[in-house]
């Protein structure tokens, strides 16, 4: 008896402890002021200590009016309605003056930053369906497109990363935002930091969404050959699909990798988001089904796969704005499915149904992960994003029940081969085969492991090192005590070759001049992409003669070179700073963005050494 009820409650035991760390943990680091009436006093927060900033707190919003900068500065005349951030449609019914849900306006923050100069950056999740921001009147970018009704606006759901050097102590943040499809009154509480700060959790965010998708791509493809190879048993097959599925999910939410490089459009983004779930809830009970053959009743798998069928087909044609109120129907059915599994599962531990007891520790941990999503998703209230937890650690632990019963049924057919030695030899061409697909799906899994290592460190325009490898090749020079200059290069009136020949060929003069750059600079030091149209160039002083004349060389290289399918050259802008020991590297960028400036203000095509 004592040891059947042992493995019950050790993993009740730790579902508790999940839970608890999910939903009741408080954070036990500083915790930064709120905004209030649309002002956020930030000057007494240190982000290099305490980190990045959640702008959660009262708003000032402008309900159907779009008001710009050049409006504030000369004064409006219309009150406010502070709302609270983040937003969801119950808690913006608390202050919308109309009740319909299709609206469009102005939200304006003004943020008091501590002194001195840094590089900040800002990260925008969802602004409604659609937002345009402003940082102290310059455009910093546009999801979507921000209109005043549904046929002047396009909806989009994607993550806007910007970086700015703010010219005093006080910022103003304005977003227009309009929503006229999804109805939902979403708002995603921005979050501020230094930039190095921000650009490392992109990165990291990146890495972990790319590193789950191919660890389910390959787990999916990997258990579909199991499949094919014996078709009799079908806990593969739905384990496969669950893989499959969520390994897209990986692409769509989190750093949304997919709707970054693709346009996949409000319709067919939100549709495949929704399917992924509603599929691939329905594959996870069936392979709970055939995986512990005899624990669950024939209803559950047949009313799990005809409920997400019927759902994921209802989702193809209902309006978006009805969405959320077919989740939450479908969430109610989910909920009494998850229900049914989790007593089921218990009921197995303790008759000591074979892996049971494995399936359940991996279920709960999936079950709970997924109970956290959704009410984030409803309540924005909770702790955010944790599926790829709960599925990274279902998937392993699962991974290992599937590998456990085919051990199991090997061991058995061995002993039964005993007695026949023809099936013997058939049984050892069968593991042959099987041991020669493992190894060849792990040198699949190392590949993209190595893909992703790559891709991690280098920019996927210009193939040029990005901002961490840079800063990482900084580092090691410093180590080494060499003697270097740091230079920030930005390419003359790149917006108007955007906006004259536009962005594809704006994107082939990046990749040109990136050419010419590092041709340039040879092997006296290396060059990086920054972002946007920023260079960051190392000059290594021991390997040149003076640093005037190469920095002059460059700037010639790329001014010389003539675009002959754009009529005309493309000059740089380069400024300079040496490195000075103890100094950090902020600061040396920050005197290069300096000479940068004076090099613009002095007419562009300039090379200035910052003093």
């Amino acid at each position: 008896m004592r040891k059947k009820i042992a493995p019950i409650f050790a993993i009740i035991a730790l579902i508790i402890l999940l839970s608890a760390t999910l939903f009741l943990h408080k954070p036990t680091v500083a915790q930064p002021p709120k905004p209030i009436n649309g002002v956020l006093d930030l000057s007494n927060w240190s982000f290099e200590k305490n980190g990045i900033v959640s702008l959660e707190g009262a708003w000032s919003f402008y309900f159907n009016r779009f008001l710009t900068h050049e409006d504030f500065a000369k004064g409006v005349d219309v009150i406010p309605t502070p709302i609270e951030i983040p937003s969801t449609k119950e808690g913006m019914a608390r202050f919308k003056p109309f009740a319909e849900n299709k609206f469009y306006g102005t939200m304006r923050l003004v943020i008091k930053l501590p002194e001195g100069r840094s590089t900040y950056g800002l990260r925008t999740d969802i602004i409604l369906t659609s937002f345009k921001l402003y940082i102290d009147g310059n455009l910093h970018g546009e999801v979507g497109k921000v209109g005043t009704g549904r046929e002047n606006s396009v909806p989009y759901y994607n993550i806007l990363t910007t970086y700015f050097n703010p010219e005093s102590n006080e910022v103003e943040l304005i977003y227009h935002t309009s929503d006229f499809t999804a109805e939902d009154c979403t708002i995603v509480a921005p979050r501020i930091g230094l930039a190095s700060q921000i650009s490392q959790a992109v990165q990291l965010g990146l890495g972990r969404d790319l590193f789950l998708f191919g660890m389910l791509l390959i787990m999916g493809i990997y258990h579909f050959g199991l499949y094919i190879m014996r078709t009799k048993d079908r806990a593969p097959l739905y384990f496969g699909v669950f893989c499959l599925l969520f390994a897209l999910r990986m692409l769509l939410v989190g750093e949304r990798f997919l709707p970054s490089h693709l346009n996949l459009g409000f319709f067919v983004y939100g549709r495949i988001a929704y399917l992924s779930v509603f599929i691939g809830f329905a594959a996870l009970c069936g392979f709970l089904y055939y995986a512990l053959d005899g624990l669950f009743a024939k209803w559950f798998v047949k009313f799990s796969i005809a409920l997400g069928s019927v759902v994921a087909f209802l989702i193809l044609w209902i309006p978006y704005s009805s969405a959320d109120r077919l989740l939450m129907i479908y969430a109610g059915f989910a909920f009494i499915l998850l229900s049914y599994a989790m007593i089921r599962l218990v009921i197995g531990v303790w008759k000591g149904f074979p892996f049971a007891n494995i399936v359940l520790l991996g279920f709960a941990f999936l079950g709970i992960t997924i109970i956290n999503d959704f009410i984030y998703q409803i309540t924005l209230a909770n702790t955010p994003s944790l599926i790829p937890f709960g599925v990274s650690v279902f998937t392993f632990t699962q991974a290992y029940t599937l590998s456990a019963r085919f051990s199991n049924a090997f061991t058995r057919a061995e002993q039964l081969s005993l007695e026949n030695k023809a099936i013997l030899s058939e049984l050892k061409l069968m593991n042959s085969n099987l041991e020669s697909l493992v190894k060849e799906r792990t040198s699949d899994l190392q590949k993209a492991l190595e893909e992703m290592e790559v891709m991690s460190k280098t920019d996927y325009l210009t193939k040029l090192p990005n901002r961490r490898l840079v800063l990482a090749k900084i580092k090691e020079l410093i180590e080494l005590k060499k003697d270097f200059y740091i230079g920030l290069a930005d390419i003359d009136h790149f917006k108007e070759i955007n906006d004259q020949f536009g962005h594809v060929k704006g994107d082939e003069i990046l990749v040109l001049l990136s050419a010419i750059l590092r041709a340039a600079i040879g092997d006296g030091g290396f060059v990086g992409r920054w972002g946007g149209e920023e260079f960051l160039i190392v000059l290594e002083t021991e390997q040149l003669d003076t640093i005037h004349g190469k920095a002059d060389e460059i700037r010639r290289a790329v001014a010389e070179y003539c675009h002959a399918d754009i009529g005309k050259s493309v000059t740089i802008t380069l400024g300079l700073c040496q490195y000075r020991e103890n100094t950090s590297l902020d600061i040396l960028i920050a005197s290069a963005d300096e000479a940068l400036y004076r090099g613009k203000l002095a007419g562009r095509n300039q090379c200035m050494i910052s003093a």
